[in-house]
């Protein structure tokens, strides 16, 4: 029983984790957000649907429906976010909060 309500804590605040980036970006600017994504290298297209993601998514955690489905997307977020960006800054400084927001959002995924 504890351990369930740990994991409600657990998706619940990674779920608003999410979300508030998503609003960030919408605060940011999407214009701002895009030009970010190019300069990445990455397609305009997919910084909205990484908005729509962590938006959808993180109310998805939050609210506990479709949280397994969500999750999958958040976790590929987090993926691409670390190879495509912080991976080259090492451990630390780098990709470790995306790396246990990974795992998280799998551990989310794979709950029964």
């Amino acid at each position: 029983m504890a351990y369930e309500k740990a994991f409600v804590l657990l998706r619940i605040g990674t779920g608003i984790l999410f979300f508030i980036h998503g609003i960030a970006k919408l605060q940011k600017g999407m214009d701002n957000v895009v030009m970010t994504f190019g300069d990445l290298s990455l397609p305009g297209w997919l910084a909205y649907l990484v908005l729509i993601v962590e938006l959808i998514g993180g109310l998805a955690l939050i609210i506990g429906v479709g949280a397994r489905y969500a999750a999958w997307g958040l976790a590929a977020i987090m993926a691409g976010a670390i190879v495509t960006v912080k991976w080259a800054k090492g451990f630390v400084g780098g990709y470790e909060m995306d790396l246990i927001l990974l795992l998280v959002t799998i551990c989310v995924g794979l709950k029964r």
